[in-house]
């Protein structure tokens, strides 16, 4: 099994790291919507949000210090902070804010659109050039997620349309998909583990004392702690390891459209999570994504 995956290339290889991170990463609306509880009467979003980067410092920092790894030049100092603010601060915080209003499924939906954000920074950021087939498959790739949604709406007879939260999710989109890409940048000069952790550990002082002040005064379920070590464990840490590694592999423009897949994984963890129930719609439209995530890997992608 060693042997074959050495034996695959560069764009395989990112396609399974990137694959990885994105169940890891679909599973965070739920593992949230978990950590807020019923009713909204757990965990603040302000302490998920600042706890849960606060928790993942302290692991990476342990992290770098066994493993003994070298401080980051001073140089790559802009990039690690763009990466804390935006994946540790904006992305956590309104994800939590408006997964207090909306449903995980629909956090996942708004979410779908990241793939599109990713690689329309990539190409900027990184220079690449897309080819108009690789773009036209990013475009009706998101446009069937909202026909989807659309579809399903109107199957449990409510209505789609833009509100506060709808905004919360868009920012959050935008955040992950700068930060996604200052990580791949890094990933070239530093390993995908320690991208992450020095972010972390660079916040770890601004989140740790917000998580004091927004700490639960209240008596808490093991559930919502459980649901809360999730996020602040895999979705805030361990999930980046497999993730920038892919977008550094494969490329940031080309694997950044598994993420297409992602609102379908989140649909899936709160069918089985949560005991929402699984209907003929998602699996169609679940099958037409992953088509075009294949033919958007046999567009060319090339440098500017």
């Amino acid at each position: 099994m060693k042997n074959f995956f050495l034996s695959l290339s560069n764009e395989n290889k990112g396609f399974i790291f990137g694959f990885v991170g994105i169940i890891i990463f679909s599973i965070t609306p739920v593992a949230t919507k978990i950590a807020l509880g019923y009713n909204n009467s757990q965990l603040s979003a302000e302490f998920i949000t600042f706890g849960r980067s606060a928790l993942a410092g302290n692991l990476a920092l342990l992290y770098l210090f066994f493993f003994r790894k070298k401080i980051p030049k001073l140089k790559y100092l802009f990039n690690f902070s763009i990466i804390a603010f935006c994946l540790s601060v904006v992305f956590p915080l309104t994800l939590s804010f408006g997964l207090i209003y909306s449903t995980s499924i629909h956090a996942g939906v708004i979410l779908a659109f990241l793939p599109l954000a990713t690689a329309i920074f990539a190409s900027f950021y990184f220079k690449q050039k897309a080819s108009k087939s690789f773009w036209l498959c990013a475009f009706f790739g998101s446009i069937i997620v909202v026909i989807y949604i659309l579809l399903h709406n109107e199957n449990s007879n409510t209505t789609f349309e833009i509100s506060h939260y709808d905004i919360l999710f868009c920012i959050a989109v935008i955040a992950a998909a700068v930060g996604y890409n200052f990580g791949a940048k890094l990933t070239k000069v530093i390993a995908a583990p320690e991208v992450i952790s020095w972010a972390l550990v660079l916040a770890m002082p601004f989140h740790f004392g917000f998580a004091i002040y927004y700490f639960p005064k209240t008596e808490i379920s093991i559930i919502s702690w459980i649901g809360f070590l999730y996020v602040a464990i895999f979705s805030q840490w361990i999930g980046f390891f497999a993730w920038y590694k892919g977008l550094d592999l494969g490329g940031a423009v080309r694997v950044s459209q598994i993420q297409l897949l992602m609102p379908f994984f989140t649909f899936a963890f709160s069918i089985y999570i949560l005991g929402e129930t699984l209907d003929f719609l998602t699996i169609i439209f679940s099958v037409a994504i992953i088509m075009l995530i294949y033919l958007s890997r046999k567009t060319a992608v090339s440098k500017k």
